[in-house]
């Protein structure tokens, strides 16, 4: 169970997505992030590079079909960045 990085008390609520709010000494803190496990990430896009649909992939990790289109959507741009990156040294 997450503490109160503060008075380490356990009565707090949500504020917004990844910030809680203590009940007892009122410090607003940032959560962990709780995601899927970077390795399911990764066999979305290896899945992907494979041939198999976006529909397809879903099944297989069981996740929504759009959350496997997202994470290959954002390897894509990491992609892009290294791309340019890379050429700008080269010039």
């Amino acid at each position: 169970m997450e503490r109160c990085p503060k008075c380490k008390s356990t009565k707090f609520c949500k504020v917004k997505v990844n910030n809680d709010l203590n009940k007892d000494c009122g410090f607003r803190f940032t959560v962990e992030h709780i995601g899927k496990p970077e390795k399911l990430k990764c066999d979305a896009l290896i899945l992907y590079l494979e041939g198999l649909g976006f529909r397809s992939i879903a099944r297989f990790l069981k996740v929504s079909h759009v959350t496997a289109f997202n994470w290959i959507k954002a390897y894509g741009k990491k992609l892009d960045e290294i791309r340019s990156s890379d050429a700008i040294e080269l010039k």
